[in-house]
């Protein structure tokens, strides 16, 4: 049997940091991912998708938008859908018409498909530590269970303690909560395994790197087979670019767009400047950010790069930034400080916007 999990997905998340324009664009986007996803499965003979919570992004989402989603998800018969809610959609589908190929979870609720697989779910708001303890699983059955949650928590309404499901008989744990998708599942017991499934598409720059969902291959009772797929429309990346070795803005422009070279221009960039840059480099990164966002669907510059100058080296040089520099080494402080003191009065001296 072939089975999907997918978590976060965040349909009409607000995608906080784009310009309006572009926001509207990908939260489009975003919608039609899930749209393709579900012909994905529907084409590709899967039996199975299991929404490890947050399909929806709180309540910014419109009744149309919800039978939009629903509409994709009967489409997609006879693949059979199964939805825990999270944290941020709890209130999902209240009131909607759902499609017969759609389950939902009231409180701890099982599902069995065929080949003796069973499927195990229970939205956010029933969670309880109690709720886990009772929770029961048929020993001579392969048993998933469906959850959204942090199972790092100690405590806490999203918190999931792994020590209350061990050796109860579940094989695979499909988790949504995390949106870093785990590669590698990970031990629950000697039986079972778990992974988040990550989000699908990458929204912003805290989501850096490949986004999709796992497809399952299970037979006589074991995982044979499992791969990850995406369908995302861009990818999030994020590049460190080491400036030490530029002399001229034009040099740094160069440097950047050398390290971006293999990125497609559809995709959205977060570029961090590194290293270390003499007195006389003029960054200009404003003019970076404008030239990047030319090519590339959205960009951003982060500069971590430091400045690199030696005092001793302006003992001969008599204009105010020699002064200047002469001045703030006579002072005892940490490198650091000094090195941050020396950068913003050296800017404030050429002329350049200065970042506080």
């Amino acid at each position: 049997m072939r089975i999907i999990h997918t978590a976060d997905i965040h349909i009409g998340s607000a995608l906080h940091g784009l310009p309006l324009e572009k926001a509207t664009l990908r939260k489009t986007e975003i919608m039609d991912g899930f749209r393709r996803l579900c012909a994905y499965a529907r084409d590709n003979g899967v039996s199975a998708v299991l929404i490890a919570g947050d399909l929806f992004d709180e309540n910014r989402v419109s009744a149309q938008v919800k039978r939009q989603t629903l509409s994709f998800i009967e489409q997609a018969k006879p693949t059979a859908f199964f939805y825990v809610s999270g944290n941020h959609d709890n209130t999902g589908l209240e009131g909607e018409t759902l499609p017969d190929n759609l389950y939902l979870f009231d409180g701890a609720q099982s599902y069995r498909l065929d080949e003796n697989i069973t499927i195990t779910g229970m939205d956010t708001r029933y969670f309880s530590l109690q709720k886990f303890d009772e929770m029961r699983f048929a020993l001579d059955a392969f048993n998933i269970l469906l959850l959204h949650g942090d199972v790092t928590a100690t405590g806490g309404k999203e918190s999931i303690p792994l020590t209350a499901l061990e050796n109860k008989g579940v094989d695979y744990l499909a988790l949504g909560h995390i949106h870093i998708p785990d590669l590698q599942t990970k031990a629950l017991d000697s039986r079972g395994r778990y992974r988040y499934a990550g989000c699908p598409e990458g929204r912003g720059f805290d989501e850096v790197g490949g986004r999709g969902f796992f497809q399952l291959e299970i037979d006589g009772g074991r995982i044979v087979g499992e791969q990850f797929f995406t369908l995302a429309k861009r990818a999030v990346r994020e590049v460190q670019v080491d400036i030490s070795a530029c002399a001229t803005y034009f040099d740094l422009e160069n440097e950047v767009f050398t390290a971006l070279q293999q990125i497609s221009a559809d995709d959205m960039v977060k570029v961090v400047l590194t290293g270390s840059f003499s007195p006389d480099l003029k960054k200009d990164v404003s003019v970076l950010v404008a030239r990047l966002n030319d090519k590339f669907f959205f960009a951003k510059v982060e500069d971590k790069s430091k400045l690199r100058i030696q005092p001793e080296s302006f003992v001969a040089d008599l204009t105010e930034r020699g002064e200047f520099v002469r001045e703030t080494a006579r002072y005892t402080m940490d490198e650091e400080m000094r090195d941050e003191i020396l950068e913003v009065g050296l800017k404030a001296l050429a002329g350049e916007d200065i970042d506080l």
